[in-house]
């Protein structure tokens, strides 16, 4: 029953937060950039980013702790540790985009609206935009550390039907 439970959340974690990364990245903010005004499309952006990154925190903290339980179970399972690896990864990239990277995005980017006109305005808008790319980056990282892990929970489930 409890490795029921706990494959079951670590399995529902893991789409829900895919999920939200292929949704937000694909679909969401390239809409709202396309059919909004640049400035208008980032300050709404703004508004969503607290709630995708708390997504980000609660599935990978769901993903740990559910993850927690193969390992007591089989502690010399190389599936199972890498597998909680992948989790703990995309958590820590996730909690340091949100944490770290996007208040200084947010940060430099007001720096920048503002020097509008100034002489410093190139280089407080590459500062933005080199930040933003990092942002970028990292999110990446997040969606391919979930594929990765989607793949090798994949794997791990036909190992266990096939072996038993």
């Amino acid at each position: 029953m409890a490795e029921t439970l706990t494959s079951s959340v670590f399995l529902m974690a893991m789409g829900v937060w895919l999920g939200g990364v292929v949704f937000f990245s694909f679909f969401t903010a390239p809409v709202i950039f396309e059919r909004l005004p640049r400035s208008t499309a980032a300050d709404l952006i703004s508004v969503i980013f607290p709630r995708y990154y708390t997504l980000g925190y609660s599935c990978g903290g769901a993903m740990l702790l559910s993850g927690a339980y193969p390992i007591y179970l089989d502690s010399s399972s190389i599936n199972v540790w890498s597998s909680w690896l992948l989790a703990l990864i995309a958590f820590v990239v996730s909690l340091y985009a949100g944490q770290v990277v996007m208040p200084r995005v947010r940060r430099l980017r007001l720096t920048a609206s503002s020097s509008a006109g100034s002489p410093e305005h190139t280089k407080n808008r590459e500062a933005y935009d080199s930040a933003h790319q990092w942002s970028v980056t990292l999110n990446s990282m997040v969606l391919l550390l979930l594929i990765a892990q989607t793949l090798l929970y994949g794997y791990r489930v036909k190992s266990e039907f096939v072996l038993g």
